[in-house]
């Protein structure tokens, strides 16, 4: 099946917008009678269909098509906007689809505008809910298709990489943490680390620290065991092994080679 672009979905008619906060550990099931966006401004939520689960939350906007049959499970509590609509059958996905969106304010600031216009009821107000509504669908879809660049990628990661490089030494730089850090799961967020840098976090780290080590072999007259434990080494034999895998030289060798050609 082809992959739906939500930027081709045509909306016929909105049915209804509305937001709710629901409790911690609330679960139901249903039929969606239209199709919908949720869009959750905190907080998260799973949804389930057939075998497939799906979540919403500020990093994730959920598009449920009119008749799938689902569960619901409130995860973390937080205010969701949903909106309601009818589109042509042949414009429709037919599944759940997941558009990650990256926190990005300005979605949120639509929706809210849907929701506003829709709750004032003024002149027209079936006309601007539209027009918001497409503008949110063309939002959606630009920060989408950009996530999937390599650029987009990097701004997923963008702060939890500055955080390694401004933390090397730390012992405790694990993947799950750095994953949470970015706002996406860890298996996600290990898939896109080595999509931008060609190796995974835990190996990236290590080189960077090692990096970190030339740097003080060249220009520092600290010993071996003071650089290993400085660049975030637990012990100078394991530094000197990781760093002779890498460089294809001892720490010392490298320092004096360095120096040689300095």
């Amino acid at each position: 099946m082809k992959k739906f672009d939500i930027s081709n979905l045509i909306v016929s008619k909105i049915c209804d917008v509305y937001s709710y906060t629901l409790p911690e550990d609330t679960e139901g099931s249903a039929t969606a009678k239209h199709s919908a966006l949720i869009i959750k401004k905190k907080g998260e939520s799973e949804y389930t269909s057939g075998n497939k689960k799906y979540k919403a939350d500020p990093n994730t906007i959920l598009y449920l098509p009119a008749g799938t049959e689902y569960s619901m499970y409130v995860q973390r509590s937080g205010e969701c906007v949903i909106i309601e609509f009818d589109c042509p059958k042949d414009a429709d996905t037919g599944t759940m689809c997941e558009f990650f969106i990256n926190n990005d304010r300005e979605i949120v600031s639509t929706a809210k505008s849907v929701l506003h216009f829709w709750k004032l009821k003024g002149p027209a107000y079936h006309s601007k809910c539209l027009s918001e509504l497409y503008t949110l669908i063309t939002q959606i879809s630009t920060i989408h298709s950009s996530v999937y660049s390599l650029a987009g990628k990097y701004r997923l990661i963008h702060r939890s990489v500055k955080y390694i490089e401004a933390n090397y030494r730390r012992e405790d730089l694990y993947t799950p943490a750095l994953a949470k850090m970015s706002g996406i799961g860890e298996t996600y967020y290990r898939s896109i680390f080595i999509s931008v840098f060609q190796v995974p976090p835990a190996k990236y780290i290590q080189n960077y620290r090692i990096e970190k080590a030339k740097e003080l072999l060249v220009n520092s007259s600290g010993s071996i065991e003071d650089i290993a434990i400085s660049v975030g080494f637990a012990n100078s034999s394991y530094f000197c092994k990781v760093f002779k895998s890498t460089t294809g030289l001892t720490p010392t060798e490298f320092a004096n080679k360095s120096r040689k050609i300095g």
